[in-house]
């Protein structure tokens, strides 16, 4: 019998490569030139590409820009105490004469609102020409007044105004009709934090405050009829009114202390007296004085007597 084979012969085969590099003077000079003609059509490409986008760019300019069409033709200020045509080219630096896609929205907005008097601004572009501002100012709550820091009551151009949520601002002249009629409150001391723009947290103003808002909930027109409010030593506030009315306040039980002020004032008008002044801190046997008032007397003059026909020569005569 046959043997069987039990392994096989492989035959492998080895394939070597021979890599050789050769250069030369003429290939040196075929691989610079076909180098050159490459970067020479990537410079065309670019050259055609950055063609094309100025003459986009020229071609918008020239049909928006400067187009008549698209200038800026008006502006629709919304009718506010702060912001009026005038202050509002000064602040945000529109040109007039320029387009109105030159009228960055964003940019006006965020300039009409570092204004601490606005707070909140909506720029809107309508084309082809107009551009609408609406301005939303602050609304004063009372004055802020300050001798320490040279802040004055009621100052146009100078004083601080504080709106509901505490930010102050300076008073601008459209304000005068609606600030003249607020109270004052009448701060000790700076603190350095009496910042136009920025939140108040003086501790006299929140004491103030706390007064002012006790008055409202028991008199709606007490921001009216309190002139002022200042703080009295540590323990308590004064309060003047309009009607020449000096009440002292403690810091604590503030709403009896208030309602006995109005019973007291009413009951004095009741009477047909004024009230000067009043200290409320104790519940009974409140110390009170009263402006002297007394009804307009008549002076009798009497008629001169007649006189005499000589003596009316007499004068006459000299008179001449």
């Amino acid at each position: 019998m046959f043997k069987r084979r039990t392994s096989r012969v492989r035959q492998r085969r080895q394939v070597r490569v021979l890599r050789a590099s050769v250069m030369s003077p003429r290939i040196f000079w075929y691989d610079l030139r076909r180098a050159a003609g490459n970067l020479l059509r990537l410079a065309l490409v670019a050259g055609l590409v950055v063609a094309a986008g100025w003459g986009i760019w020229r071609g918008i300019e020239a049909g928006l820009l400067e187009n008549d069409d698209f200038r800026l033709k008006r502006i629709a200020l919304n009718d506010n105490p702060a912001v009026d045509e005038i202050r509002l080219l000064e602040v945000t630096g529109i040109d007039l004469k320029g387009s109105l896609f030159d009228c960055d929205e964003d940019e006006i907005r965020s300039r009409l609102v570092a204004l601490p008097e606005v707070a909140s601004a909506k720029v809107v572009r309508e084309f082809p020409g107009d551009l609408v501002v609406d301005v939303s100012i602050r609304r004063p709550h009372v004055w802020i007044a300050c001798e320490p820091a040279g802040i004055g009551a009621r100052e146009v151009d100078g004083g601080l105004l504080v709106d509901r949520n505490g930010c102050l601002f300076p008073c601008t002249r459209g304000m005068v009709p609606e600030a003249a009629e607020l109270p004052v409150i009448h701060l000790r001391s700076d603190d350095g934090r009496l910042v136009a723009g920025e939140r108040i947290e003086h501790p006299d103003y929140r004491r103030a405050l706390r007064l002012l808002q006790v008055a409202e909930r028991q008199l709606p027109e007490a921001r009216r009829w309190i002139e002022s409010i200042e703080l009295y030593k540590t323990w308590g506030c004064k309060v003047f009114t309009r009607d020449g009315i000096e009440a002292t306040f403690g810091h604590d039980d503030l709403e009896r202390q208030m309602g006995d002020f109005l019973s007291a004032v009413e009951h004095a008008r009741q009477q047909g007296d004024r009230i000067a002044t009043i200290a409320l801190v104790g519940r009974r046997n409140l110390p009170v004085t009263f402006h002297k008032t007394s009804p307009p007397r008549a002076i009798v003059v009497p008629e001169p007597e007649p006189e005499p026909a000589g003596d009316a020569d007499l004068r006459e005569l000299l008179e001449r």
